[in-house]
């Protein structure tokens, strides 16, 4: 049966128009083209143009997102490098990280009433602590044994255990030149080099309970910040208060 062709009028027989395809799988859509209305060309483009436009926004906003989270690393690396001067300064001055010039006092006292050798040791330098460990080394001391023979005295006068509750009262910073000449003696004493932020001599009251007897002694405990902590480095002899 002939057919006439709706796309270019020409006559055909077969499944599509032998002069411009029309019918043809593969040239359909190029001959729809031809019988869309002006309406629907320009619907299709405003889509597409819609389409467009959404595409370059969404990569707009992407880019944007990508930008912020590098400024809020750059702002974190900022704050970040300010805080540690800033924590760095307040250490070097001796404002934070040293913590209270008289924990080592207290440790120090409760140590001896607990016979504790590592908290004992813990508030001085090491330099000092270390001439504590040689001593229990080459004596072949335990360490229970090193404090409770050294306080003897103690231990006669108060009975085989006390407590030691620890007040700690007036403090005098040293000065310069008070705490150059401590630095010096160190260095004789010990062998070791030191750099003292600051130094304080605290007046500490202690009242010893024991067994046999209760006893309240007074000390002058020398304080010294050193690195990142404080420790003892002279401990004036006790007197019994009146």
């Amino acid at each position: 049966m002939v057919k006439y062709c709706k796309s270019c009028g020409a006559e055909y027989k077969g499944d599509y128009c032998d002069k411009c395809g029309y019918g043809k799988p593969a040239e359909r859509s190029k001959t729809f083209d031809k019988y869309k209305s002006n309406r629907q060309r320009k619907e299709e483009k405003l889509a597409a143009a819609a389409e467009r436009e959404a595409a370059l926004q969404k990569k707009g906003i992407h880019e944007k997102s990508k930008m912020t989270k590098s400024q809020i690393v750059i702002v974190v690396c900022v704050l970040a490098a300010v805080a540690a001067v800033v924590i760095w300064a307040l250490w070097n001055a001796g404002v934070i990280g040293a913590g209270d010039k008289t924990e080592p006092i207290v440790d120090y006292f409760t140590a001896i009433a607990e016979n504790d050798y590592d908290k004992y040791v813990s508030s001085m330098p090491k330099a000092i602590a270390k001439t504590y460990d040689d001593y229990v080394s080459e004596n072949g001391l335990s360490k229970d044994t090193f404090v409770k023979e050294s306080y003897s005295d103690y231990h006669a006068i108060l009975g085989e255990s006390f407590t030691a509750e620890v007040t700690c009262g007036r403090e005098e910073e040293l000065s310069a030149e008070e705490i150059a000449r401590a630095e010096n003696d160190y260095k004789s004493n010990f062998g070791d080099d030191i750099r003292i932020k600051e130094e304080y001599a605290v007046s500490v009251e202690v009242k010893f309970t024991g067994d046999l007897s209760e006893q309240t002694y007074n000390y002058d405990a020398y304080v010294a910040h050193i690195g990142w902590h404080w420790y003892i480095i002279n401990m004036e002899d006790y007197y019994e208060n009146e």
